[in-house]
């Protein structure tokens, strides 16, 4: 049995997932910084991939990081993903998590015992975050994200 090489994976799911021409270029730029970094080793710690995909629905975002996702499965890092969006109705769709619970934000509110006084805590446990509908994320809730991160 032959011994498949990162960019076999990455040919494979890219493949298997039937992806356009430009789905293919934001998938080949997380998948293969995936392999740089978690495979292959050959990045250091600090080095991180900042990347927007923008798109109207249904150009097939979201379809892109399952099949990153698979990559990471293959070589059983998928855990290292977490699928966040700013309300919860957004967070089922693409069974995530708001990005307040998922990052521990604190929620504002008149009840101040409410809400994750752990901030960032949760933020350790993943190194790759894909952040749905961002259209939806306020100012100040980006300026918590990023204190978080």
């Amino acid at each position: 049995m032959k011994l498949l090489t990162a960019q076999d994976v990455i040919d494979t799911v890219g493949s298997e997932f039937s992806l356009n021409a430009k789905q293919w270029v934001a998938f080949r730029i997380i998948a293969e910084f995936f392999m740089a970094k978690y495979v292959e080793k050959r990045l250091p710690e600090e080095e991180q991939l900042r990347m927007l995909m923008m798109g109207p629905g249904g150009t097939g975002k979201t379809h892109v990081v399952k099949a990153v996702q698979r990559v990471m499965e293959h070589y059983g890092c998928a855990h290292l993903i977490r699928f966040l969006a700013p309300t919860g109705s957004a967070a089922a769709l693409i069974n995530g998590m708001t990005v307040h619970k998922g990052l521990g934000i604190k929620i504002k509110s008149k009840n101040r015992g409410k809400g994750n006084h752990n901030v960032g805590a949760m933020a350790e446990d993943y190194s790759f975050i894909l952040l749905d509908e961002v259209s939806l994320v306020g100012l100040q809730l980006l300026a918590e994200i990023d204190h978080t991160l």
